[in-house]
C-alpha cells in the first residue's frame, strides 16, 4: 500500500538542501524526500526495539546458565510493595 504526504510550511532552506541532495544522488526532490523518510524510519524502528528491551535482554544474558551460581538470585528483579521503592540493602 502507497500514500501521499504533504508537508506544509516547510521552509525554503529545507526544500533547497533536499533538492541538492536528490541531485547529488541522480533522484527526484520526491524521490530523496522518500528515501530520508524511510532511513529514518527503519532507524527509530530499530532503535526502538532496542531500548523497550534492553534491560529484559541484560537480565536473561546475565541468568542464563547461573542458576546455580549464588549471585543469580541477587540479580532478578524484586517485586515494589506499596507506593513507596523498596528499601536498599546496605551490606
Amino acid at each position: 500500500m502507497t500514500t501521499s504526504l504533504l508537508i506544509r510550511r516547510l521552509p525554503d532552506e529545507v526544500k533547497e538542501r533536499l533538492a541538492e541532495a536528490a541531485r547529488a544522488n541522480g533522484r527526484s526532490t520526491e524521490a530523496q524526500a522518500r528515501s530520508v523518510l524511510e532511513e529514518f524510519t527503519a532507524s527509530w524502528v530499530a532503535n526502538r526495539a532496542c531500548d523497550a528491551d534492553f534491560f529484559a535482554q541484560i537480565r536473561r544474558d546475565l541468568l542464563d546458565g547461573d542458576a546455580e551460581d549464588e549471585n543469580a538470585e541477587s540479580l532478578r528483579p524484586r517485586p515494589r510493595t506499596g507506593d513507596r521503592p523498596r528499601t536498599v540493602e546496605l551490606s
